[in-house]
């Protein structure tokens, strides 16, 4: 029995700072970010629009997002969430909807990122793909974009 316990009182011990460790790192990407997004053509690369945006990214993995490429009326704010995936580099889906100019659904769109911390962690790189999808959830769209980012303080 006491050797036992000595066993699993050496594994908590062990394991609690590795997952206190990964904590630390999935920590480091919350808060309010700023971003410069370029959205490209996928196949070609070639530059459709350059425009700003704001992700929030909050305790737990989920995260906020922001986008200023469509006006209001045409594009809900984006929900998700987000996972550190390791050393500096953490992965994020998220959606948002998507309306016609009389208001009516027109869709969504899902975007797959990955972000890249600096090592000061105030700055940060992005690429994404994102899918849109009518509203019976058809993919009508492939869209492609890179980002910088840096931490709103």
């Amino acid at each position: 029995m006491t050797l036992a316990l000595t066993l699993i009182s050496a594994f908590v011990a062990i394991a609690v700072p590795a997952q206190d460790d990964h904590s630390r790192n999935a920590q480091r990407l919350e808060g309010v970010w700023n971003l410069q997004v370029t959205r490209v053509n996928c196949q070609t690369g070639a530059v459709i629009a350059i425009f700003p945006a704001m992700h929030m990214y909050m305790r737990g993995g989920t995260m906020e997002d922001f986008g200023t490429q469509n006006s209001p009326t045409l594009r809900g704010p984006g929900y998700g969430t987000w996972t550190y995936d390791s050393k500096d580099r953490y992965e994020l889906t998220f959606q948002f909807f998507r309306f016609n100019a009389d208001g009516t659904l027109a869709g969504r769109n899902v975007a797959r990122q990955v972000n890249e911390l600096s090592e000061d962690e105030n700055s940060l790189t992005q690429t994404s793909v994102a899918q849109a999808l009518d509203v019976n959830g058809n993919v009508i769209g492939t869209n492609c974009a890179t980002a910088t980012g840096v931490r709103f303080r």
